[in-house]
């Protein structure tokens, strides 16, 4: 802590120094202090203690070189006062602190120092990367250097390389036969042309060329007798006459290849294939002579089929072929409809316990029929007058027809929309 000060006032008893106690509390801290710095907080250390301008003899001491300066200190007071220096060769040297140490050259290299430089160079007996010089009597391994801009006199002659002197000195050729050839090197190589080739030299050029009898990619040339694999070659531009089979027959038509038909006549497809057209106009018969004469159902399920001897449509369903009900139909075709001794005026009564349409006795209503009979193209009918669609049925081979949809009523025109077949039973019931 900072020093501290007892006030005293500014004149005696003017009652603004420090009370007695504080004073004493400001001394007590003051020797706090001092016994703490230079003692153990009790008793004052022994001995002289050391300033910034005394000079004192100090023992079992540990002074820090990092904060302090060190000066004049003699080799005997350190524990290591010398400096070990090793050679190459593992011969050593060791020197005291404040000797010297001699740089000496070697055979052409001298040495100089300026200031903390030392400089080791070389004179012009050795060779460096950048010097001109003439070898003699040396060994130069070629694996580990690499020589250049050799040229052809440095290799003959007394002064040159000699085929003895290469490690390799020879060129081996292997032809497509495996038969080989070694050649020394500055020997000659012969090309001969085999048949229909011939060969020639120009400068540093080997010219390989054929003649007339050598088929080539751009030559027209006459084939006789010759085997070409078709997988492996492209053949173009052959006329249909020069094929063993040239056309293809399908159904009953015969196509020359090249050309384009949209029509094949006589045509079958057989096969588990599928057939997706979508143009309009398209026209294919399913008639059968005979419901015996249909194909087995289950395997082309969804067909149409029509019996033309029982003038009735199917479709193919997995359990069966499913008759298909037309307008030449009567109601009693329904499994569930049971026209078994059906009179005038009778109507149908479903009845829950056998599950299906009877006829009953109409009671309680009071009506009157007319009957006509269906040629195919008629419309138009007579019937009673003062009628309108809402008070009168109309029943075509036993099939009530919808008013307004299937017919409309006129004064005495009873019309259809559309003409009952030929021979069909048509029964106008009057209501009320």
């Amino acid at each position: 802590m900072a020093k501290q000060t007892i006030n005293i006032g500014s004149v005696p008893n003017d009652g603004t120094g420090s009370t007695l106690r504080e004073g004493g509390d400001l001394i007590n801290d003051n020797f706090n202090e001092i016994y703490t710095a230079i003692g153990d907080g009790t008793t004052l250390s022994s001995g002289t203690f050391l300033t910034t301008t005394n000079s004192e003899t100090v023992q079992n001491k540990t002074i820090s070189g990092l904060n302090n300066t060190l000066s004049n200190i003699a080799n005997a007071s350190l524990t290591n006062s010398t400096l070990s220096i090793v050679a190459d060769d593992s011969s050593a040297q060791s020197i005291s602190l404040g000797g010297s140490i001699l740089f000496t050259g070697g055979s052409g290299i001298t040495t100089s120092i300026s200031g903390n430089e030392i400089t080791f160079a070389t004179d012009g007996s050795i060779v460096t990367e950048t010097s001109s010089d003439v070898l003699t009597n040396k060994t130069i391994n070629a694996p580990d250097n690499t020589i250049t801009n050799i040229t052809n006199t440095n290799l003959s002659g007394s002064a040159g390389i000699t085929n003895a002197n290469l490690a390799n000195s020879t060129v081996s050729i292997v032809a497509d036969d495996s038969s080989a050839q070694s050649i020394s090197l500055g020997g000659s190589i012969l090309f001969t042309g085999g048949s229909g080739i011939t060969t020639s030299i120009s400068g540093n050029e080997i010219t390989f060329a054929t003649d007339g009898s050598i088929v080539t990619e751009t030559s027209s040339d006459v084939l006789t007798n010759k085997t070409i694999n078709g997988p492996d070659n492209t053949l173009t531009n052959i006329a249909n006459g020069s094929l063993a089979n040239s056309t293809i027959t399908l159904g009953s038509d015969t196509l020359n290849l090249g050309d384009t038909s949209t029509t094949i006549t006589g045509l079958s497809l057989d096969g588990t294939g599928t057939i997706d057209l979508t143009g309009s106009g398209s026209k294919a018969r399913f008639n059968f002579a005979g419901f015996g004469s249909l194909p087995t159902a289950a395997t082309y399920e969804g067909m149409f089929a029509y019996d033309t001897t029982g003038q009735v449509p199917y479709v193919a369903d997995a359990g069966g072929w499913t008759r298909i009900q037309t307008e030449n139909d009567s109601i009693s075709v329904h499994s569930d409809v049971n026209l078994t001794g059906i009179a005038d005026n009778y109507i149908l009564q479903w009845s829950s316990a056998q599950a299906r349409f009877n006829v009953v006795a109409q009671s309680g209503v009071s009506f009157t029929t007319s009957k006509l009979t269906g040629d195919g193209s008629t419309t138009d009918f007579t019937i009673n007058s003062g009628r309108a669609v809402d008070d009168v049925l109309v029943f075509v081979d036993g099939i009530c027809f919808v008013p307004t949809d299937d017919y409309t009523i006129s004064g005495t025109t009873l019309t259809f929309t559309s003409a009952p077949v030929s021979s069909a039973e048509i029964v106008v019931r009057y209501l009320g």
